[in-house]
């Protein structure tokens, strides 16, 4: 769903823990990486980059809700203006797929590669969230239209038909974020894997009986992220906190991400 403040808990981080975490020791929590870099790194309280503690402040930028390249610079300075220090953007299968022939990055506004170019001339992180299926309260959770027709067998799941619809798109954003990753100088220092999938489980996730439909889909999607060259993070957003899905620290039952995240909705009760 859209984010606006983006608060997603797979920052590791309460605001406290930014001073808390700088007087425990490294072996009561390690620093991990995912094995392809040490640029991006985590422990039980936060990112770091360049090793150095690290908190991201994000909002959200849906580039295909404002098909006009020359309005995000406009949008971008102004998200840095009130104090972000990055965003995030789902990039749309649906707006680069119009039908099943095409997919198009380059032409017009489905070119993307200013919104890199442009968060590092701001000094802005990026979080890339690809889907395949982003919600975003778009039609179709963004899937293209002609994806729902049936010829496709059934979605969000390793249906060999929905793989083979998937791949080219999810090749195509792939391939140009891997140029703009912040390990090569660049400033998209994660990269998600679908959105709100928090189907590891069958039944009660504390029985932890594996839906080995959902684990080969993630993997199915992760191993394509990493051909196709993203070396940062991969992280995941599990609707709620209850499905505790895709984390190492609750199971190696398969498709599990670098680092996890889970929607939160903050909320404050007003009494008089």
């Amino acid at each position: 769903m859209i984010r606006i403040f983006h608060f997603l808990l797979f920052f590791l981080g309460s605001f406290r823990a930014l001073t808390v975490a700088q007087n425990n020791s490294v072996s009561e929590w390690p620093i991990h990486d995912n094995g392809l870099n040490k640029v991006v790194q985590w422990d039980h309280y936060s990112f770091y980059v360049h090793g150095q503690r690290f908190f991201l402040f994000s909002g959200e930028f849906h580039y295909w809700r404002i098909p006009v390249p020359a309005l995000w610079r406009d949008v971008l300075e102004k998200i840095k203006a009130i104090g972000f220090t990055g965003f995030a953007f789902y990039s749309s299968w649906a707006y680069h797929a119009p039908n099943n022939q095409t997919v198009d990055f380059s032409t017009g506004a489905r070119d993307i590669t200013s919104i890199y170019e442009l968060a590092k001339e701001l000094g802005m992180y990026i979080i890339v969230r690809p889907g395949p299926y982003v919600n975003a309260e778009a039609s179709a959770g963004g899937f293209p239209l002609w994806l729902t027709t049936g010829a496709y067998g059934s979605t969000r799941n390793d249906d060999p038909r929905y793989t083979a619809a998937w791949e080219p798109y999810l090749a195509g954003v792939s391939e140009i974020t891997s140029r703009y990753q912040i390990t090569d100088g660049h400033n998209t220092f994660c990269y998600q894997i679908e959105n709100e999938y928090g189907q590891q489980w069958i039944g009660d996730p504390v029985d932890r009986n594996p839906n080995q439909t959902a684990v080969a889909y993630m993997e199915l999607l992760e191993a394509a992220a990493r051909e196709h060259g993203i070396t940062v993070p991969l992280t995941g957003n599990d609707p709620n906190m209850r499905t505790k899905s895709w984390g190492s620290d609750w199971s190696d039952a398969g498709g599990n991400l670098d680092v996890v995240g889970l929607d939160s909705y903050p909320s404050v009760s007003l009494t008089s």
